[in-house]
Formats: structure tokens, sequence, C-alpha cells
């Protein structure tokens, strides 16, 4: 862009800016009072006494051909439970994909060699999305694997999806 046409652009105030905004996105994320407070508004069900180690924009890559991951932010609540949280800022159909992708590259992190699987962290991966994509009006798309044929039973494997 011109210099010409980048004067004439008018100056973003702060108090203009919501949190789908990159930097207070990051500066939200980056105080663990607020991270756990945003936490918990999403998730109210659950008792988040608080949030450790908060980490912007953690990179996975497991594998030199495998395609990495950049996480917005990766906390731990204390209790053995991680939560990813991204913004997505662009509507994209392949979010559930994706979503799917990241908890798997996440739960490569979480148990190592020789451990066994109840070792495994629950873990949630919350999408706070612009739009509604899946165009049913909801605020709030929670998903986990639960059995078609009896929709009483879980699959209890830990894993937590949220859009």
């Amino acid at each position: 862009m011109e210099a010409a046409a980048l004067a004439k652009q008018p100056e973003a105030k702060w108090e203009d800016l919501s949190i789908s905004n990159d930097f207070l996105f990051g500066k939200v994320m980056q105080d663990a009072e607020l991270c756990k407070e945003l936490l918990q508004r999403i998730l109210p069900e659950l008792d988040i006494d608080h949030v450790e180690y908060p980490e912007l924009q953690k990179t996975i890559k497991e594998d030199f051909e495998a395609k990495g991951v950049r996480l917005d932010a990766y906390v731990n609540d204390g209790k053995s439970t991680v939560y990813d949280i991204e913004m997505q800022a662009v509507t994209s159909k392949y979010l559930p994909r994706r979503t799917r992708y990241y908890q798997s590259m996440i739960d490569l992190q979480l148990v190592d060699k020789g451990q066994d699987y109840d070792t495994l962290n629950d873990s949630y991966i919350i999408f706070i999305c612009l739009s509604d994509l899946f165009g049913k009006g909801r605020y709030r798309y929670s998903f986990e694997n639960i059995c078609k044929e009896d929709t009483e039973v879980m699959l209890n494997d830990g894993a937590k999806k949220f859009s």
C-alpha cells in the first residue's frame, strides 16, 4: 500500500478493538487471570481454579514431512486438563477437520513412550468464531464422541471440541 493511502486510513482506537484483534487476543491470553476468565465464560460448567503457563503461538511439528500447527493459546488448568484456544476470524469449511488435527497433535505432546494411556490429559479445543460455521444460530457448538446407535453411551476419551 502506498504511503499516501496509508495516511488516509483512520486511526484505530484501542477502545474499538474486540477480542478478535490479534494483538488484544494475545494480551488477554498472556494474562493468566484474564485467560482463566475467558475460559470460564466459554465453559461455565467447568470449575477452572487457575491456568498455568499461558503459551502463545505454541508450535507443534512432530515430523519433517508432517503438517505442523501453531496454537494461538495453549494453557493448562493445573488439574491435568489442557486447553487450546483459537481465534477464527475467517470462516472455513475445514474447521471440523482442523480441530481433529489439532487435537491429535496436542495428544502427541501429552504421552511419552512407555506411559499408559490413562496419563493422557483431558483436552479442550476451542475455536472462537466470528461467524456461525454451521448456520444453526447457536452461540456455542460442543462436540464429544457419542455412540450413534445409543446416544447415552459416551466414548469418554477426554477430547472435547467447541466452536
